[in-house]
């Protein structure tokens, strides 16, 4: 109800006009009880032609009207919806794409892929025909009103009907609740298991693991059908006791009518009328439970929103330097992981001149790729500082402070388009010039040069069109195209085969001899012994650091 009263709130004069368009609708829609009374009371009575024609042109004239209200209802509803709708996915995108990484690593891939698809689901509980639907429901009012002038004692009938049919269906839609909220536990834990078959079946061929995720796959199948039978019988429990509730209505309300009717006290005509009043007053009622499905999506939706809202974001201004030497220095620097007994590294200091050499060695899950997130600002030190030309790194712009970097990760990942596109989103200014020099560095040039598409050639489903080799080459070029000043390479070497690490190494060379600050993540030991300046990482929990 709140994200209506949102909508509604944010056009008051439209709302204004859906609120008289709704109220037109509905007493047009008395027309028709009126006719069937004043058919049985007027002509069938007296017989006289003109009288039917009348009232049956009126009717009409009253139907047309309230089609053509209907119409302008649902057009200026659609106006209503359209701003919040791009709000919501603007929002969800904004908050998605600036969450501090740390805030995303708590989230699954299902969860996220739930998070971009919530606002088309709440979208869609409040289209234009269910914010008519929603607008019609106090009106219920209207046609007891109207009910109760006829007969007090079907109005009151009417009224206690529609009452119990509410209440059931509440403790219904709250049983629907629970079910969804569970069902959609379970649906993103076998996306889980579908999304690893898909991505990694190779791995699950080569290592027997059919068996096993065969067997948890089956599990939780088992459960999410489970859940979706129980789903079904509370909504069709939901449909039968409407229909029910309608069919007993009518029959109760025809029931004390021919029993007034006998005693005089109502004719035949007001009797029918009364039952068209009746049903219309509990039809509103009907089409509201019926949307409970939808609407409970909905609110769930938006509570992941609302929740997802409040986690950390990426600093959006911050400090830019006129003038970045590259110099770099490590304050008492700790990490560790939330949930984590002993920290990753403690007590880490150093300082890093300009156009310095540092390698980081240790072995897997030392923390290398942990301290150049640190670095590029993807993660935050537990404690201490870490300073760019003696300002605190999070003083500074992360928009600016990543133009500085030439960053490769250990593990590249490519957004769908084209090489070309791939390498000008980190330096959109870079020259046809410049795009072909970070190619040829990277030793890229002989697959660009042999492609069909050479820069052209689409990257789908993260580059796997690509080999591995391909890929690492590509994701240097992807660093190289910053010219940043400082040099960030996790893993360089990995998976390249002769020709493509001793590029690396000339590279490396290259890039010293321009001045730049290098910082390379590695195992390899032919960097690892040609190192200035070494962090070992394996020392625990004080990084061993060195100068040759």
């Amino acid at each position: 109800m709140r994200e209506l009263l949102q909508r509604l709130s944010a056009y008051r004069l439209l709302t204004l006009e859906l609120l008289i368009a709704s109220l037109f609708i509905n007493l047009l829609s008395l027309a028709s009880s009126v006719y069937v009374i004043q058919i049985f009371n007027r002509y069938i009575s007296y017989g006289v032609d003109a009288t039917l024609v009348t009232l049956t042109t009126g009717v009409c004239l009253a139907l047309l009207f309230e089609f053509a209200f209907q119409r302008l209802r649902l057009q200026q509803a659609e106006n209503i919806g359209k701003a919040r709708n791009e709000q919501l996915h603007i929002s969800t995108f904004t908050n998605l794409t600036h969450a501090k990484a740390s805030a995303l690593q708590r989230l699954s891939l299902a969860q996220r892929q739930e998070l971009m698809q919530a606002p088309d689901t709440i979208a869609e509980a409040y289209s234009a025909a269910n914010i008519a639907t929603l607008l019609d429901l106090p009106f219920t009012l209207l046609f007891l009103c109207a009910l109760f002038f006829i007969s007090p004692i079907l109005g009151s009938i009417t009224a206690v009907f529609i009452f119990i049919f509410f209440l059931l269906s509440a403790i219904n839609q709250r049983r629907l609740h629970a079910l969804f909220l569970n069902f959609n536990e379970l649906n993103n834990k076998t996306k889980s298991i579908t999304h690893s078959i898909n991505q990694d079946i190779d791995t699950i061929r080569v290592f027997e693991q059919n068996k096993m995720t065969h067997q948890a796959y089956l599990e939780k199948s088992r459960d999410v059908q489970d859940l979706k039978i129980n789903i079904a019988d509370v909504q069709n429990f939901t449909q039968s006791m409407t229909k029910s509730v309608q069919a007993l209505l009518s029959i109760a309300i025809y029931a004390t009518g021919a029993s007034l009717a006998v005693r005089g006290e109502m004719d035949i005509g007001m009797l029918v009328g009364a039952n068209i009043l009746a049903m219309r007053s509990l039809s509103p009622v009907t089409r509201v439970v019926q949307l409970g499905e939808i609407f409970a999506k909905a609110y769930q939706a938006l509570d992941k929103l609302q929740h997802f809202a409040l986690v950390d974001t990426e600093r959006e201004g911050g400090s830019a330097l006129a003038e970045f030497s590259g110099a770099l220095s490590f304050h008492d620097v700790a990490f560790t992981y939330p949930g984590a007994t002993s920290p990753l590294f403690e007590s880490l200091s150093l300082d890093l001149p300009p156009a310095s050499v540092l390698v980081v060695t240790g072995g897997n899950s030392s923390g290398k790729t942990t301290l150049a997130r640190l670095i590029v600002g993807l993660l935050e030190p537990t404690r201490g500082q870490i300073l760019a030309d003696k300002l605190l790194l999070q003083q500074l712009s992360p928009s600016w402070w990543r133009t500085q970097l030439c960053y490769m990760p250990q593990l590249a990942h490519f957004l769908p388009g084209t090489i070309r596109d791939n390498l000008r989103n980190t330096h959109p200014a870079i020259t046809e010039a410049q795009l072909n020099s970070v190619i040829t560095d990277a030793d890229l040039a002989d697959f660009i040069d042999t492609s069909a598409e050479g820069l052209e050639t689409q990257l789908s489903n993260n580059a796997d069109n690509l080999t591995y080799g391909q890929q690492r080459r590509l994701a240097l070029a992807r660093a190289l195209a910053t010219f940043g000043q400082v040099v960030i390479f996790d893993e360089p070497t990995e998976g390249l085969d002769q020709r493509g690490c001793q590029c690396v190494y000339n590279l490396l060379l290259e890039l010293s001899r321009q001045g730049r600050t290098l910082i390379v993540f590695s195992q390899d030991q032919r960097i690892v012994k040609s190192a200035p300046r070494l962090l070992d990482l394996n020392v625990k929990p004080v990084p061993q650091f060195t100068v040759k």
